[in-house]
């Protein structure tokens, strides 16, 4: 692993062999080259939303000679994606909750018509993801997490299924697999939250106006935290 970043490096584990992967918002195009490199995956899409990226995942493609297995593609989201492309797992790493729920969401039945497995790492908003993916009958199978520079990352691959998916909301906001594996990152990421949702409920308690609302709902987390760590 010469190209990947510690976090980056969980993702492409969370992939499987002899897949045929899209990799979305693909940055220099460091994990395809990665997975083709290792003989993961057979083909691979970069997909990239402004030229200065593409080029720059272009040259780095042509640099490993991999031009015939990876396709560096210009376009918003999943619309990279064409159904004959056969693309059966989509990577979306390093964004937002919110914006990969969105890309998501804007999918097409075409896009995602072949695809079975989901790799998300979102940055923030992990609980968004998590319903998106309950909402749309896929399953989470794994779950990772990693810190890097001084911020923790959730990375969670999800299976298509048939059967309708349930999660409680501590499962929403933990993670049903990460709250099973309790490793020291998080415990201490879950750590760190529960103090700041202590002092937050502490401060909201002396305001003029309390919003008893916010308060009642900042204590479930702290109960939800305290129960599983």
């Amino acid at each position: 692993m010469t190209l990947l970043s510690k976090r980056l490096q969980a993702v492409y584990q969370m992939v499987d062999k002899h897949t045929r992967v899209a990799d979305i918002g693909s940055d220099h195009a460091y994990l395809p080259v990665e997975l083709l490199e290792e003989k993961m995956a057979d083909y691979a899409i970069a997909g990239e939303v402004a030229p200065g990226p593409m080029s720059r995942s272009k040259e780095d493609v042509e640099k490993f000679g991999l031009s015939d297995k990876i396709d560096v593609r210009l376009g918003d989201g999943l619309a990279v994606i064409k159904a004959n492309d056969l693309i059966d797992t989509v990577v979306i790493a390093g964004m937002g909750g919110i914006l990969i729920q969105s890309i998501l969401t804007r999918a097409t039945s075409e896009q995602l018509s072949n695809v079975k497995t989901l790799v998300l790492q979102p940055n923030i908003g992990e609980p968004l993801v998590r319903h998106w993916l309950v909402e749309n009958n896929f399953a989470i199978v794994d779950e990772d997490i990693v810190e890097e520079d001084h911020h923790v990352y959730e990375i969670i691959k999800a299976q298509k299924v048939t059967a309708p998916v349930v999660l409680n909301e501590a499962e929403f906001l933990m993670g049903p697999i990460l709250m099973q594996k309790k490793t020291p990152t998080f415990i201490a990421k879950w750590q760190h939250k529960l103090n700041g949702y202590h002092k937050a409920v502490a401060n909201m308690k002396h305001a003029k106006k309390i919003d008893q609302e916010k308060i009642d709902v900042m204590n479930q987390y702290i109960k939800y935290i305290e129960e599983i760590i």
